[in-house]
């Protein structure tokens, strides 16, 4: 009985053992997995690292910038003084054109603020299209844009302040103007996006636009005026945003396309229109150039001469 008992405790102690060795093989495999598995964790880790590694160099030198890089264009002095630069000189072209007194001799536009600010506003939209089209640096491009409307929402609240309102309805009077600049631009990013492949529908949406925005919606419109702009306009968008190179535009150096030819306009009754001169009032000596105060009030200024003075300086 006990050397049954005995047999009985080795052949128990066999398998013990043999259950035991089992499991120290299946731990030492599942350790020599969970190494493999580490290993491979580590390397993909290594690879994930010098990927983000890669693309945020790239991106750093691309138009995508880093949260640093924003922050740095947005309030750096050198960059600032910059795009302060490039917003002025954007606004004062578009200015300069748009006060051109052509428009209002022989182009037949009024001479009040609303038609002379559509001329504004249109020549504006040109230019600021570009910047938010820019695929090089579009951070520093809408950052500039900013820049461009500060300078261009105090230029209007001057330009009311010359028409002589209180001071206490400048504030209404700017939401007023705020409106229908929005609206103006809108109808122009509708019309390019919307017909940008079929100009016929957008020489007519154009025309439709110069109607309502230059020519206050004017019943007795002439037509031949309001068709001359909207091809002017087609031709301007074309220039600006195909035609003129990325290096001109980088240092600021624009050029407009010619206005348009007003000579022989023809009425809506098929009559042959009378030439109209320019106005002398739209009309400054060559080198003088006309600016506002922030009350409103003009003085002219002379960059040749290195001259100033509130009264208008006489002869052409």
């Amino acid at each position: 009985t006990h050397q049954s008992r005995y047999r009985q405790f080795i052949v128990h102690c066999q398998e013990v053992n043999q259950k035991e060795t089992t499991l120290e093989g299946a731990r030492n495999t599942i350790l020599k997995q969970t190494m493999i598995v580490k290993n491979l964790a580590r390397n993909l880790k290594l690879l994930n690292n010098a990927i983000v590694s890669k693309t945020a160099a790239r991106s750093f030198s691309s138009s995508e910038k880093g949260y640093l890089s924003k922050i740095y264009d947005k309030h750096s002095i050198t960059k600032s003084q910059k795009r302060i630069t490039m917003a002025e000189r954007i606004f004062r072209f578009a200015e300069m054109r748009a006060n051109d007194p052509r428009w209002y001799g022989p182009g037949r536009i009024g001479r009040e603020f609303r038609p002379r600010h559509a001329m504004l506003t249109m020549h504006l939209w040109f230019l600021q299209k570009r910047l938010i089209n820019d695929t090089i640096d579009n951070h520093s491009s809408l950052l500039i844009q900013e820049e461009v409307f500060e300078i261009f929402w105090d230029d209007v609240q001057n330009r009311i302040r010359e028409q002589g309102l209180a001071e206490m309805t400048v504030s209404k009077h700017l939401n007023d103007v705020q409106q229908y600049t929005f609206t103006h631009l809108t109808h122009y990013d509708h019309t390019f996006s919307e017909y940008a492949n079929d100009p016929k529908k957008r020489y007519e949406e154009l025309c439709g636009l110069v109607w309502m925005h230059v020519m206050l919606r004017e019943e007795n419109f002439c037509s031949d005026q309001v068709e001359r702009i909207a091809m002017y306009i087609d031709a301007q968008y074309n220039n600006i945003m195909h035609e003129l190179p990325e290096e001109y535009w980088r240092e600021g150096r624009f050029a407009w396309v010619d206005l348009p030819d007003f000579s022989k306009m023809y009425g809506n009754d098929g009559h042959k229109l009378k030439e109209k001169p320019v106005n002398p009032e739209d009309v400054l000596p060559i080198g003088w150039n006309k600016a506002l105060t922030n009350a409103g009030v003009p003085y002219y200024w002379n960059p040749d001469l290195v001259k100033a003075q509130w009264k208008r300086p006489a002869g052409l």
